[in-house]
Protein backbone atom coordinates (compact mmCIF):
# COMPACT_ATOMS: atom_id res chain seq x y z
CA UNK A 1 0.00 0.00 0.00
CA UNK A 2 2.97 2.23 0.63
CA UNK A 3 3.98 2.09 -3.30
CA UNK A 4 0.76 2.82 -4.17
CA UNK A 5 -0.01 5.51 -2.11
CA UNK A 6 3.31 7.67 -2.99
CA UNK A 7 3.29 6.46 -6.77
CA UNK A 8 -0.92 7.15 -7.25
CA UNK A 9 -0.29 10.75 -5.34
CA UNK A 10 2.73 11.61 -7.25
CA UNK A 11 0.75 10.54 -10.31
CA UNK A 12 -2.40 13.26 -9.47
CA UNK A 13 0.36 15.82 -8.66
CA UNK A 14 1.85 15.63 -12.09
CA UNK A 15 -1.75 15.58 -13.82
CA UNK A 16 -1.08 11.88 -14.61
CA UNK A 17 -4.57 10.31 -12.59
CA UNK A 18 -7.20 11.84 -10.83
CA UNK A 19 -8.18 9.57 -8.20
CA UNK A 20 -6.66 6.50 -5.92
CA UNK A 21 -8.77 3.70 -4.34
CA UNK A 22 -8.30 2.65 -0.58
CA UNK A 23 -9.57 0.15 1.35
CA UNK A 24 -9.34 0.51 5.62
CA UNK A 25 -7.43 4.08 6.32
CA UNK A 26 -7.65 3.06 9.45
CA UNK A 27 -5.21 -0.02 9.52
CA UNK A 28 -2.38 0.65 11.70
CA UNK A 29 0.79 -0.66 10.69
CA UNK A 30 4.50 -0.47 11.65
CA UNK A 31 6.04 0.92 8.84
CA UNK A 32 9.67 0.76 8.49
CA UNK A 33 12.64 1.08 6.04
CA UNK A 34 14.43 -1.49 4.05
CA UNK A 35 17.91 -0.58 4.74
CA UNK A 36 17.23 -0.45 8.11
CA UNK A 37 15.64 -4.43 8.02
CA UNK A 38 18.68 -5.28 5.88
CA UNK A 39 21.18 -3.77 8.27
CA UNK A 40 19.13 -5.98 11.08
CA UNK A 41 18.98 -8.83 9.27
CA UNK A 42 23.15 -8.99 8.37
CA UNK A 43 23.49 -8.47 12.27
CA UNK A 44 20.87 -11.32 12.79
CA UNK A 45 23.53 -13.38 11.00
CA UNK A 46 26.23 -12.32 12.53
CA UNK A 47 25.52 -13.90 15.46
CA UNK A 48 27.33 -17.75 16.73
CA UNK A 49 24.27 -18.60 18.23
CA UNK A 50 21.48 -17.64 15.64
CA UNK A 51 18.30 -16.24 17.53
CA UNK A 52 14.77 -14.76 16.93
CA UNK A 53 14.43 -10.93 16.44
CA UNK A 54 11.66 -8.94 15.81
CA UNK A 55 12.71 -6.29 13.25
CA UNK A 56 10.16 -2.87 13.41
CA UNK A 57 10.01 0.49 14.47
CA UNK A 58 7.84 1.07 17.25
CA UNK A 59 6.16 3.46 15.80
CA UNK A 60 2.52 2.23 14.39
CA UNK A 61 0.29 5.16 12.38
CA UNK A 62 -2.46 4.66 9.99
CA UNK A 63 -2.66 4.40 6.00
CA UNK A 64 -4.76 7.44 6.71
CA UNK A 65 -1.43 9.41 8.47
CA UNK A 66 0.64 7.77 5.43
CA UNK A 67 -1.71 9.23 2.91
CA UNK A 68 -1.32 12.82 4.77
CA UNK A 69 2.06 13.03 5.23
CA UNK A 70 2.83 11.58 1.86
CA UNK A 71 0.63 14.67 0.26
CA UNK A 72 2.42 17.30 2.59
CA UNK A 73 5.85 16.24 1.07
CA UNK A 74 4.08 17.05 -2.30
CA UNK A 75 3.35 20.53 -0.46
CA UNK A 76 -0.27 20.34 -1.50
CA UNK A 77 -0.84 22.03 1.84
CA UNK A 78 1.68 24.96 0.90
CA UNK A 79 -0.09 27.45 0.28
CA UNK A 80 -3.60 26.93 2.05
CA UNK A 81 -2.30 26.49 5.23
CA UNK A 82 -4.59 23.27 5.74
CA UNK A 83 -4.35 20.03 6.50
CA UNK A 84 -2.53 18.39 3.63
CA UNK A 85 -5.75 16.35 2.84
CA UNK A 86 -9.05 17.30 3.75
CA UNK A 87 -11.46 14.52 4.84
CA UNK A 88 -15.03 14.31 4.10
CA UNK A 89 -17.76 11.42 4.97
CA UNK A 90 -18.05 8.27 6.56
CA UNK A 91 -16.79 4.41 5.62
CA UNK A 92 -16.85 3.71 1.68
CA UNK A 93 -18.60 7.14 1.51
CA UNK A 94 -15.17 8.92 2.98
CA UNK A 95 -13.24 11.01 0.42
CA UNK A 96 -10.52 13.05 0.89
CA UNK A 97 -10.10 16.08 -0.86
CA UNK A 98 -6.78 18.13 -2.00
CA UNK A 99 -6.85 21.63 -0.36
CA UNK A 100 -4.95 23.42 -2.71
CA UNK A 101 -7.52 22.23 -5.65
CA UNK A 102 -10.46 21.21 -3.79
CA UNK A 103 -10.20 17.78 -5.78
CA UNK A 104 -11.58 14.71 -4.44
CA UNK A 105 -7.85 12.48 -5.00
CA UNK A 106 -8.65 9.85 -2.57
CA UNK A 107 -11.57 7.22 -2.65
CA UNK A 108 -12.80 4.45 -0.50
CA UNK A 109 -13.66 1.12 -2.75
CA UNK A 110 -14.83 -2.10 -0.82
CA UNK A 111 -13.07 -4.26 -2.89
CA UNK A 112 -9.42 -3.31 -1.23
CA UNK A 113 -10.50 -4.21 2.30
CA UNK A 114 -9.13 -7.41 3.74
CA UNK A 115 -11.33 -9.77 5.15
CA UNK A 116 -9.30 -10.98 7.56
CA UNK A 117 -7.98 -7.59 8.39
CA UNK A 118 -5.19 -7.27 11.36
CA UNK A 119 -6.43 -3.38 13.00
CA UNK A 120 -2.84 -2.97 14.44
CA UNK A 121 0.43 -4.37 13.76
CA UNK A 122 2.84 -3.10 15.96
CA UNK A 123 6.51 -4.85 16.62
CA UNK A 124 9.33 -3.93 19.46
CA UNK A 125 12.60 -4.22 18.65
CA UNK A 126 13.71 -3.89 21.89
CA UNK A 127 15.53 -7.38 22.00
CA UNK A 128 17.59 -6.48 18.90
CA UNK A 129 18.14 -3.39 20.56
CA UNK A 130 19.59 -4.59 23.50
CA UNK A 131 21.82 -8.10 22.22
CA UNK A 132 22.82 -6.09 18.94
CA UNK A 133 22.55 -2.44 19.37
CA UNK A 134 20.13 -2.02 16.48
CA UNK A 135 17.68 0.81 15.90
CA UNK A 136 16.01 1.88 12.61
CA UNK A 137 17.60 5.00 11.39
CA UNK A 138 15.04 6.00 8.95
CA UNK A 139 12.06 7.63 10.63
CA UNK A 140 8.72 7.37 8.67
CA UNK A 141 9.05 10.83 7.15
CA UNK A 142 12.57 10.28 5.64
CA UNK A 143 10.93 6.64 4.22
CA UNK A 144 8.20 8.94 2.79
CA UNK A 145 9.93 12.00 1.59
CA UNK A 146 12.63 9.24 -0.39
CA UNK A 147 9.37 7.32 -2.30
CA UNK A 148 7.70 11.01 -2.83
CA UNK A 149 11.09 12.24 -4.51
CA UNK A 150 11.37 9.17 -6.71
CA UNK A 151 7.48 8.60 -7.75
CA UNK A 152 7.56 12.29 -8.55
CA UNK A 153 10.38 11.99 -10.75
CA UNK A 154 8.84 8.79 -12.46
CA UNK A 155 5.50 10.63 -12.95
CA UNK A 156 7.24 13.84 -14.08
CA UNK A 157 9.39 12.13 -17.05
CA UNK A 158 6.01 9.92 -18.00
CA UNK A 159 4.40 14.09 -18.27
CA UNK A 160 6.71 15.30 -20.58
CA UNK A 161 7.01 12.01 -22.94
CA UNK A 162 2.86 12.31 -23.04
CA UNK A 163 2.84 15.90 -23.72
CA UNK A 164 5.20 15.28 -26.45
CA UNK A 165 3.15 13.01 -28.10
CA UNK A 166 4.09 9.54 -26.68
CA UNK A 167 2.04 6.54 -25.61
CA UNK A 168 2.77 5.49 -22.25
CA UNK A 169 1.57 2.49 -20.77
CA UNK A 170 -0.33 3.97 -17.85
CA UNK A 171 -0.67 3.54 -14.31
CA UNK A 172 -0.06 0.03 -12.56
CA UNK A 173 -3.44 0.44 -10.79
CA UNK A 174 -6.25 1.92 -12.68
CA UNK A 175 -9.76 2.84 -11.13
CA UNK A 176 -12.11 0.41 -10.55
CA UNK A 177 -14.65 -1.16 -12.81
CA UNK A 178 -18.15 -0.33 -11.96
Amino acid sequence: VTRKITRGLSRIDAGLETCIYMGNLDAKRDWGHAKDYVAMQWLMLQQEDPDDFVIATGRMETVRRFIEISSEKLGWNKETKLPSILWEGKGINEVGRRPDTNEIVIRIDPRYFRPTEVDQLLGSSAKASEKLGWFPETSLEELISEMISKDKEEALKEAILRKKGFKIAGSIESPPAK
